[in-house]
């Protein structure tokens, strides 16, 4: 049944049981449109700014947080072209909470501009422009993006120096190159159920968040849930001493991927 609605945001924090053990609770639940029907809106950006937590949802709009302690804390989602919601929502520290979220489009109007020159980078964009100036590291533009739009951005990263892309069932995550046996990071027990062969997997940050910390079980995270039409810029460093100081912790041994939005 059709409704008027302006906004709806089925926000249903279901407490349940968890398997999980220990005071840490388990936030799960997914991202569409608003509208009838309801599709789902993959690489969609939901982010728990006061842990540091950010996360994509995937094909099926669907994202997953673990390890999240008691209190309450802002949730934010956003995406390209739709408005941004946020909410507040209380953890107990050992309950599995379920959250669906309805994003409306935003309709932006804008003026013809007429652009001479290289475009004026700014905010986040500046770092990633001085790093590629100075080199260091392997890069992808927004040229070079746009120019293989219909690949998956898998694909599309694969052809980075020091990086290899591990595909398990129709997911992929980016690992170095450089491995030769000697630790494992990264791929929960799922994952080698998909497929994804033992490696050393990269750690990866999206707009300063990170979403993959390259820790031994830790769940993979799919590249390929990101649509290429959504990002910036991407960095790609192969090994800790070539990895900005910012990101170069003991996790970047296994190489960083850093991916930037256009959303500024």
């Amino acid at each position: 049944m059709k409704g008027t609605f302006r906004v709806w945001i089925q926000v249903s924090l279901a407490t349940c049981l968890s398997s999980a053990a220990g005071a840490q609770s388990v936030f799960l639940g997914s991202v569409v449109t608003d509208g009838d029907p309801a599709a789902p809106l993959p690489g969609a950006e939901i982010t728990i700014p006061a842990l540091n937590f950010g996360a994509r949802a995937d094909s099926l709009g669907r994202f997953f947080f673990r390890d999240i302690p008691k209190g309450s804390f802002k949730v934010v989602i956003r995406r390209v072209g739709y408005n941004a919601i946020a909410i507040n929502a209380r953890f107990s520290g050992s309950d599995t909470l379920a959250a669906d979220f309805a994003l409306i489009p935003s309709a932006v109007a804008l003026d013809t501009v007429n652009v001479l020159g290289t475009a004026t980078q700014y905010g986040k964009f500046l770092e990633f422009e001085d790093r590629r100036a100075h080199g260091g590291g392997a890069f992808l533009t927004r040229v070079d993006l746009e120019r293989e739009k219909d690949r998956q951005l898998g694909e599309i990263v694969a052809r980075l120096p020091g990086l290899k892309v591990n595909r398990y069932g129709a997911e992929s995550a980016v690992a170095s190159s450089r491995y030769s046996g000697g630790m494992f990071r990264g791929g929960d027990s799922m994952d080698r159920r998909k497929g994804a062969p033992r490696g050393c997997y990269s750690q990866v940050y999206i707009d300063n968040v990170r979403v993959f910390s390259s820790d031994a079980n830790e769940a993979l995270f799919n590249i390929n849930a990101i649509p290429a039409s959504t990002i910036q810029g991407i960095e790609y460093y192969a090994s800790r001493e070539e990895t900005p100081i910012q990101y170069a912790s003991s996790r970047a041994e296994c190489g960083t991927m850093l991916i930037w939005t256009r959303i500024e």
